[in-house]
């Protein structure tokens, strides 16, 4: 009896299902106990206790290339979506949580992670620099319900600063990430001896590949918005297309940016922004609404699946061999490092502490981590790459549950959180009208 049912059977209905479940989201989402990520984890662990096999990245080989291909594809989905949501008009000023954010929070994080790797954890230097160039960045994919809403609708202060922060903190987090890669391949005594490679490092993948991100991703994104707008483009003909803009702009920038050895993250969002700069107060305002909903769509899907697959793969045992000190970091990382690194950050802004604390506490881990682990992966060889990816699925796992839980219960639309912005929350409201 049922001979015929194999795992591709089992795959289509599965995924059949969890996309169905995504259609219940907006009724289901009035109650706070519910975590949709949470939900499709448990799920996906249901599913290896069953026997299911999934895609195990941790055995190389196509697996992690299948797993870094697939997180890649839905972290720039969600960057493009980020870059269009954000109404308020993008400078110093009105931007300066986030700039805060990446300048002092990213790089304290960064440091307090690898430090923690090599001498509470006992992970190798590359091993060490790898985890944390992965866990540093806030996730454009989790981290959504503390984004801001569709464009055009009422926006918070401290959402703005958390949306930005994660469509901007890849182009500074991936350089760490091939600083882990230099140093598991060249090794670390050949930073500064010899062929030292630590230049390089600094002045091409640093300097060279963030330039290259943002100036790539600007021309890129008003390039298409200009003809998106033409007469022949989708703008004047209803908007029935927009999700091909959406993904048409996205591969576009991502992958001319990557064929100069630009930082593809970082251009996908800058075009984004350069795109809504080129109808900020024309009469083809709102377009953008119809852009940011296809990429919604997009990123659902494909969330539902890394969802499924990253629930499999605990399941399976990625967890094996967990420690009690692994656990802690993850809870320290959670509550202690990112927070602190966050509060110090702000500590010059004149904002509402709930505020603060807020957006220091709501770095969420997620995607963007599995997608670093895979790349370096499959670009370099680590000796304890089994640990970094354990002890990253331990701590995603912890951020889905917390940091969703803790939206719910305390970042409600209606909820009273202050203002986190350098000028009073009418300036702020008045920018976002700009």
């Amino acid at each position: 009896m049922f001979e015929t049912i194999d795992a591709r059977d089992i795959v289509y209905t599965v995924v059949g299902l969890a996309l169905f479940g995504l259609t219940l989201q907006p009724a289901l989402a009035r109650y706070r106990i519910f975590n949709l990520p949470l939900i499709y984890v448990l799920f996906g662990i249901g599913l290896a206790a069953t026997g299911f096999a999934g895609v195990d990245p941790t055995q190389g080989g196509w697996r992690s290339m299948v797993v870094e291909h697939a997180a890649e594809l839905i972290v720039i989905i969600s960057l493009a979506g980020a870059g269009l949501a954000i109404d308020t008009r993008g400078s110093w000023s009105n931007w300066k949580p986030t700039w805060m954010l990446l300048l002092v929070a990213m790089p304290l994080t960064i440091a307090s992670v690898a430090a923690f790797g090599y001498g509470l954890l006992g992970l190798s230097i590359p091993g060490a620099l790898l985890l944390a160039a992965a866990l540093a960045p806030t996730d454009p994919v989790l981290a959504r319900s503390v984004q801001v809403s569709p464009p055009g609708q009422d926006e918070r202060p401290m959402e703005v600063a958390l949306t930005a922060e994660a469509g901007l903190n890849d182009g500074l987090a991936f350089p760490f990430v091939y600083l882990a890669i230099y140093a598991a391949s060249l090794g670390v005594g050949s930073m500064f001896s010899g062929e030292a490679w630590i230049w390089d490092w600094l002045t091409f993948d640093f300097a060279y590949r963030v330039g290259a991100g943002i100036i790539v991703g600007y021309v890129v994104g008003l390039g298409i918005s200009k003809v998106v707008f033409s007469p022949i483009g989708d703008g004047q003909q209803g908007a029935w297309n927009a999700i091909l803009v959406i993904l048409s702009a996205t591969l576009l920038s991502y992958g001319i940016t990557e064929a100069v050895d630009g930082y593809g993250f970082l251009a996908v969002f800058v075009a984004t922004r350069a795109g809504r700069s080129n109808t900020r107060g024309t009469e083809h305002e709102g377009y953008e609404k119809f852009v940011h909903h296809g990429a919604e769509q997009l990123e659902a899907i494909l969330l539902a699946v890394l969802l499924l697959w990253l629930g499999v793969f605990i399941g399976a045992g990625a967890l094996s061999g967990l420690t009690w000190a692994e656990v802690a970091f993850a809870l320290a990382l959670i509550f202690v490092i990112r927070p602190l690194g966050g509060l110090l950050s702000l500590i010059t802004l004149n904002c509402g502490e709930m505020s603060r604390r807020s957006v220091a506490f709501f770095g969420i881990r997620g995607m963007g981590s599995v997608f670093y682990i895979a790349y370096a992966q499959n670009h370099a060889d680590f000796a304890d790459i089994d640990a970094v990816w354990r002890i990253a699925a331990v701590t995603i796992l912890l951020s889905i549950i917390i940091h969703g839980y803790a939206a719910n219960f305390f970042l409600g639309k209606d909820s009273d959180i202050g203002d986190l912005h350098p000028h009073k929350a009418s300036e702020g409201q008045d920018s976002a009208q700009g």
